[in-house]
């Protein structure tokens, strides 16, 4: 694939998604560049985090369901299109954002642990994560059902503000089923796997999936 120009853009995106990014030209925040990527966020129905490669072959990544079936859809067209018109005026808008892993890996053990403590008081889903990580680790198969459970159960409609981090957390406990399965302890993804689709059994009618994440995530759980 060839470097990214509007051509290139119109092409993979195709009229419709080229057009419809038009519309969001305005609705982008918080543009950088990062080691020779283009990061920004897109504020939609929700707020989409948007990737494409500044330089050389073209590559995309948004979080929005459209991106994640492989399609260049309208947030990376919008990003893509200031982007280039900031580029090719030098309008110098785009500020180049220091390398994380290179500040991260100046920090010492004690250091980054502090800084991930201090990140989950702000991050639910930051401090889920971490928590069925360490689960995982020790091999707590009754910890990790617990976390499962109290993330995934449902009791109630779950509104539209919440269905990201559902999906989120049906991911996860996906890949817990693949490396409890990778590494030969099959009964154990079997019985999480079991116990994860009960949890989920009316998610389809109960979370206000309008953007189509928990449906992704629940097709990933039953491939």
């Amino acid at each position: 694939m060839s470097e990214l120009s509007r051509e290139l853009l119109r092409e993979q995106a195709g009229h419709q998604s080229f057009d419809r990014g038009l519309g969001y030209l305005d609705q982008i925040s918080g543009l950088r560049i990062d080691q020779g990527i283009v990061r920004a966020t897109v504020s939609g129905r929700r707020r989409y985090r948007v990737h494409v490669t500044a330089e050389g072959t073209f590559s995309w990544y948004c979080s929005c369901p459209w991106a994640e079936e492989g399609n260049c859809c309208k947030h990376v067209v919008a990003v893509c299109l200031v982007y280039l018109y900031e580029r090719e005026h030098d309008s110098g808008n785009t500020p180049t954002v220091p390398d994380i892993t290179a500040y991260l890996h100046t920090l010492d053990h004690g250091q980054l642990v502090e800084l991930l403590l201090e990140e989950t008081e702000e991050s639910s889903a930051l401090t889920f994560r971490l928590e069925v990580l360490a689960a995982l680790a020790a091999g707590e198969l009754d910890a990790l059902h617990s976390l499962f459970e109290s993330a995934l159960h449902i009791t109630g409609p779950v509104p539209f503000d919440q269905a990201f981090e559902y999906a989120r957390a049906v991911h996860s406990a996906v890949d817990v089923v693949h490396v409890l399965e990778e590494s030969g302890r099959t009964e154990a993804a079997v019985e999480l796997y079991n116990a994860v689709c009960e949890f989920t059994y009316e998610a389809e009618e109960m979370v206000e999936d309008l953007d189509g994440e928990v449906l992704g995530a629940l097709e990933d759980l039953h491939l």
